[in-house]
């Protein structure tokens, strides 16, 4: 196939559902990892379930008493978007966070334990961090909260605050195995940019000045065996307070055509994203489609959001498919719901430099749904195709 491809994934494992925000009061002076956390302010069943998980983090030790605070007050579990802005809020880097959570009267250790072993099996424990909390609700519930994340990179601090034509410096040590990557920055209110880095082998390195004043999002993107992934994710305020808490952002398009079809309304928040940005719509075309549909099929029932889910990476199947654009992108993502499906692609700066991508002029979606009832969605992106 001529040209290039660009690829982005997106998920977690954690089923949610709209709630308020998840933010805690304060954000950190930096974002970073490894952060030790200490274990002797743990009460017994915390540190049961933190050996049982592995890596303590003191971000996602943050990260977990805010989503306990939520539980005690019997509120539901908050959205992908408010858990990941707690760790951004909290310091901590890593994307796709999953969230298990037990709550009864008594909370018996060695059953609740197994049940979190459950949970946790089939993930590398040699790559994951993790958070827990627990408490006592005033109707004396008692509950347990775990957060685990796969690191598969650690970040130099990097500050959360700074002035306008400062200079930032990115320094991402991958933890798997890689063959470069990119960093990706991106202002709330436009498209992302894609800033120089250059990888030694071991360490992804970037530098790039705060532009103008605002909230930026960072992004590092490694190239993985199974393709191109976030794996660390950063917000810097440049000469603006960060917020008290973490807002409510809906993506352009996440309220478009509710009542359709899953494919049909991806579609439309895509075409609605785009012209809110000031692009043209992508024409939908059916044997995108069909490459979409097989790929999201093939996650759904492996339960695992990939670039290659062992049909191929997405140019092997596109050519499968006899098709040869010039540019090919692909957005994987997995959620609860379309919209916050939508809701995570957008906010992400990979996922939307392929949603606003120039080059792109064909599109191809596809949403299916697991036993569970969550959504996997692929979006298939193609420039010039033939």
């Amino acid at each position: 196939m001529r040209g290039r491809v660009i690829v982005a994934v997106l998920g977690s494992a954690v089923v949610l559902s709209r709630a308020s925000h998840a933010g805690p009061s304060a954000w950190a002076a930096s974002t970073g990892s490894p952060r030790s956390l200490d274990v002797a302010s743990l009460d017994p069943l915390e540190h049961a379930a933190l050996e049982a998980c592995g890596r303590g983090e003191a971000g996602l030790r943050e990260t977990a008493r805010v989503i306990l605070g939520r539980k005690l007050r019997g509120l539901p579990m908050p959205e992908l978007d408010a858990i990941e802005a707690a760790q951004r809020a909290a310091g901590e880097p890593h994307p796709w966070p999953r969230v298990w959570a037990a709550s009864a009267r008594s909370l018996e250790p060695d059953a609740t334990l197994t049940k979190l072993g459950s949970w946790l099996g089939g993930h590398a424990e040699r790559l994951r961090r993790c958070g827990v909390a627990a408490g006592v609700s005033s109707e004396g519930a008692h509950v347990l909260v775990v957060i685990a994340v796969d690191a598969l990179a650690d970040l130099a601090p990097l500050p959360t605050h700074a002035r306008t034509g400062q200079w930032l410096t990115v320094e991402a040590r991958l933890r798997a195995p890689a063959t470069g990557g990119r960093v990706v920055v991106m202002h709330a209110d436009e498209a992302p940019r894609t800033v120089p880095s250059w990888f030694d082998g071991a360490t992804l390195h970037a530098r790039f000045a705060a532009d103008r004043p605002g909230e930026m999002a960072v992004q590092v993107v490694a190239d993985l065996a199974t393709g191109p992934r976030p794996v660390l994710e950063a917000t810097v305020f440049a000469d603006v307070e960060a917020p008290s808490r973490d807002e409510e952002r809906a993506a352009p398009g996440e309220d478009a055509a509710a009542g359709v079809r899953d494919d049909d309304r991806l579609a439309v928040m895509v075409a609605t994203a785009r012209a809110a940005a000031g692009l043209p719509a992508l024409v939908r075309d059916g044997r995108l489609d069909a490459v979409a549909r097989a790929h999201a099929t093939r996650m759904a029932a492996a339960h695992e959001l990939a670039h290659d889910a062992g049909d191929g990476d997405p140019l092997e199947r596109l050519r499968n498919a006899q098709l040869d654009p010039r540019d090919a992108g692909e957005n994987v993502a997995h959620a609860a719901t379309v919209p916050l499906a939508h809701r995570a692609l957008w906010a992400s700066p990979s996922h939307r430099a392929n949603l606003l991508g120039r080059e792109f002029d064909h599109l191809g979606v596809a949403v299916v749904r697991d036993e569970h009832g969550d959504a996997w969605a692929v979006e298939t992106f193609a420039g010039r195709l033939r």
